[in-house]
């Protein structure tokens, strides 16, 4: 009996249980997402992997990035073309890369923001200057020791540090490497407005014992350097080796970004021409996103609007042109009726004093003829009186 009360609660339960877990889990959608050109891991455009066997076609090259908002969690999965495995067995699942990812966040304007990256020769302009960044490394020491002066993962923050723990875990899940981290990490900036931050991520080779734990670079190519004129120009080589004298060369293989700019990224072409905006003469290193391409953009504007301004000007002279047209064709009728005026006048003159002539003319006639018949009358009257004494 007391089996048989048990069946029927352990049937209960599963019954209430089943449905829910039998309803699939919903993969939550990321909050950012953005897909990086397949095939750009050559830094500027004309870089080549180390010749060693590890190094396989790809484990520097950014594919796709994501982001995550979560209640507690904030989680970063960078996709690599292949992470080519982790040949030397480090604890977070990957050892051929160092993985940056730089962000310009809300904070308030007294949180200090660095421009400079750590170990790449890159540069941040102000408005992209990074208030946090976490650099992934493989890891292999215990207790864990933030890079650079360790080989762990590290979450920098404006006023301090956070190494990787129970907090902040890294992970490897499938071709994508992975930072988790506790949402407070973010005590300056707000991570519900990410999507008004600015985001850098950039990819390049791990050397434990290479500056700041970045690989070195050579202008020729061996097993453990980054080649930095692999595919070259004779004047891209001239740069480099110039870069290189002065410690200004990029030390990155690949980069993706995402800001209100850049919602869906950066090209090939703009990376490679943000990467090579390093002045030798000025001996200063690239610039992200470099001044030159935003000095265009501006010039490109005030020359659109020139040209939209010369357009309207065109036309208000064409405007012009036809209005005086018209004016000079109406000053000519004017002038045309002033003319037959001043004829009219000139005829209406001519008739009042031809007219005036012919009344005095026929006044004067009347006046000799008055005269004439007065005198008639009068001699008429006067020989009627002298014929009498003729008679006599």
């Amino acid at each position: 009996m007391k089996n048989t009360n048990k069946i029927r609660v352990l049937t209960l339960l599963l019954v209430l249980i089943l449905p829910f877990l039998l309803v699939p889990v919903r993969a939550q959608n990321p909050t950012i997402q953005v897909s990086d050109p397949t095939g750009d891991d050559k830094g500027p455009g004309f870089y080549g992997y180390p010749t060693a066997d590890v190094f396989k076609p790809g484990v520097f090259d950014i594919v796709k990035f994501e982001v995550y908002v979560e209640n507690k969690t904030v989680t970063f999965k960078v996709y690599l073309k292949d992470t080519g495995g982790n040949p030397w067995s480090a604890k977070n699942g990957f050892c051929l890369q160092n993985l940056q990812i730089y962000l310009h966040t809300d904070a308030p304007p007294n949180v200090p923001a660095r421009s400079s990256a750590i170990g790449l020769n890159l540069n941040f302009d102000p408005s992209w200057a990074w208030h946090y960044a976490i650099i992934l490394g493989p890891c292999w020491e215990t207790p864990p020791e933030p890079i650079p002066k360790g080989q762990c993962a590290v979450l920098y923050r404006p006023f301090d540090e956070v190494v990787q723990g129970d907090n902040f875990k890294v992970s490897v899940q499938g071709n994508a490497i992975v930072a988790t981290l506790d949402r407070s990490l973010f005590d300056q900036a707000d991570p519900a407005n990410i999507k008004n931050w600015r985001i850098v991520v950039a990819l390049t080779s791990y050397d434990g014992f290479g500056p700041l734990k970045v690989r070195g670079t050579s202008l020729d190519k061996g097993d453990w350097v980054i080649w930095t004129t692999a595919t070259a120009t004779n004047e891209q080589k001239l740069a480099m080796a110039n870069a290189i004298k002065f410690g200004i060369e990029p030390r990155v293989y690949d980069i993706a970004v995402y800001s209100p700019e850049y919602p869906n990224g950066i090209t090939d072409q703009e990376q490679y021409q943000w990467l090579s905006s390093f002045d030798v003469n000025t001996k200063t290193p690239a610039t992200i996103p470099p001044i030159l391409p935003q000095l265009k953009a501006q010039l490109a504007s005030v020359t659109q609007e020139r040209d939209n301004l010369k357009t309207q000007v065109n036309s208000l002279q064409s405007q012009i042109s036809q209005l005086q047209s018209q004016v000079n064709a109406l000053q000519g009728q004017v002038k045309n009726l002033q003319d037959e005026n001043s004829k009219l006048k000139s005829d209406l003159d001519a008739l009042k004093a031809s007219t005036m002539n012919t009344g005095t003319a026929v006044g004067l006639a009347i006046v000799l003829l008055i005269v004439g018949l007065a005198v008639g009358y009068f001699l008429g009257k006067g020989k009627k009186k002298e014929a009498p004494k003729a008679t006599q």
